[in-house]
């Protein structure tokens, strides 16, 4: 039972592990400094760190997954942003600010159907990224920024470019 905990390939592997987790780390250490120079650190208070600290994960420990793929990464960030801004701009009217503060069980609900309706649309354009989905939660949970988005796209892209440039060097982890 115990021994499907530790992973059978860790000694073969170490040095790659060690490796491709120092790069992602490099990478959203980046990814993060840029979201400091464009809002200040006003995204990086927001749940978006989580979904972004999660692309890492993928696009390093399993670089071949489909997962990984830019359209994958890139457009499921993108798909999440598209469906999440609509919603946390009605949910950030005076009507939607209301109904969250007098029933909160609202903002559950736009948040999960914010989620949910970001998986369909992600599962419709083959844009499947399970992290994407920690966006739609952020964008809903933080409220519609200009700036979170800038950084959703910074960092995404920041990561893609160094996952790519170093694509010959990574092997899948899992």
């Amino acid at each position: 039972m115990f021994q499907s905990l530790v992973d059978p390939k860790r000694r073969r592997n170490l040095r790659r592990y060690v490796f491709q987790v120092s790069i992602a780390t490099l990478a959203l250490f980046a990814a993060l400094l840029v979201e400091q120079i464009i809002s200040g650190g006003a995204a990086a208070r927001a749940v978006v760190v989580a979904a972004i600290a999660s692309t890492a994960f993928v696009l390093f420990i399993s670089p071949f997954s489909p997962s990984a793929t830019t359209q994958h990464a890139f457009g499921g960030h993108l798909v999440a942003i598209v469906v999440a801004t609509p919603m946390a701009i009605l949910a950030d009217t005076s009507i939607g600010t209301e109904w969250v503060v007098k029933i909160p069980a609202i903002f559950a609900f736009y948040a999960a159907l914010c989620v949910g309706i970001s998986m369909f649309f992600m599962a419709v354009t083959n844009t499947e990224h399970p992290p994407a989905a920690g966006t739609a939660l952020a964008i809903i949970a933080h409220g519609f920024d200009w700036r979170l988005i800038v950084f959703i796209g910074t960092a995404v892209l920041i990561l893609l470019l160094i996952q790519r440039a170093l694509r010959s060097h990574l092997i899948n982890l899992y």
